[in-house]
């Protein structure tokens, strides 16, 4: 089974449930990494007009914070039920679903978002998952990525579920080989304390490209 049917199935409600269900509504502000790239588009998108989509929007917290503070049409997808019920009463049109089929027009959003996903996605469908975030995003566009980063390729067994995995790799990649995608900007951090580290396990990193293709 691919991992994407896993997390379809019940590994998407299992990662809420441990991650955010039972708790206080999960709260953000300007220093969420997606965020802040978001609100540093401002210069070149209206942001009070622009149409975003967050793949792996969990439960909305970033797309419900980006609505009410700065007017954003917002969409969310994510494989798990109970993620978009809880997006969905903040108010963020979120659907239920994975990445290598987005249910969306063509050229629909000024920003496509990966909100920490990519690493658990299944790899012959990285292809697919690039493709359809270039079908979704329009041109031009303003493509993020958050999610752990390695140099090189690397592998790890998933802790919570036996035959699962998890993968790192600098995932600008999967965008960067065109020259219609550039990387404006490339952020490496620890994955809990947020600052500097020599340690390349707890690498996190937060991109953002930019499609520009000739028309």
């Amino acid at each position: 089974m691919k991992q994407r049917d896993v997390f379809l199935e019940s590994e998407g409600d299992a990662w809420f449930e441990r991650n955010v269900g039972g708790g206080a509504p999960r709260t953000v502000d300007e220093s969420d990494p997606l965020i802040a790239e978001v609100l540093g588009l401002a210069d070149t998108l209206p942001l009070s007009s622009a149409s975003i989509l967050e793949i792996g929007c969990g439960d909305g917290a970033r797309l419900a914070w980006l609505r009410q503070h700065r007017g954003c049409e917002c969409s969310g997808l994510d494989p798990s039920a109970r993620a978009v019920e809880a997006a969905s009463a903040r108010a963020v049109a979120a659907q239920r679903g994975t990445a290598e089929r987005l249910p969306f027009a063509d050229r629909t959003f000024d920003v496509v978002m990966f909100g920490f996903c990519l690493y658990l996605c299944d790899r012959e469908d990285l292809f697919r998952i690039a493709a359809e975030a270039d079908r979704v995003l329009k041109n031009p566009g303003w493509l993020l990525i958050h999610d752990f980063h390695s140099p090189s390729p690397s592998q790890r067994a998933y802790h919570h579920r036996a035959g699962i995995y998890s993968h790192k790799m600098d995932y600008r990649t999967l965008f960067t080989w065109h020259p219609g995608y550039t990387s404006y900007s490339h952020k490496v951090r620890h994955h809990a304390a947020g600052g500097y580290t020599d340690e390349p396990g707890e690498w996190v990193a937060t991109s953002v490209l930019r499609k520009n293709l000739a028309q």
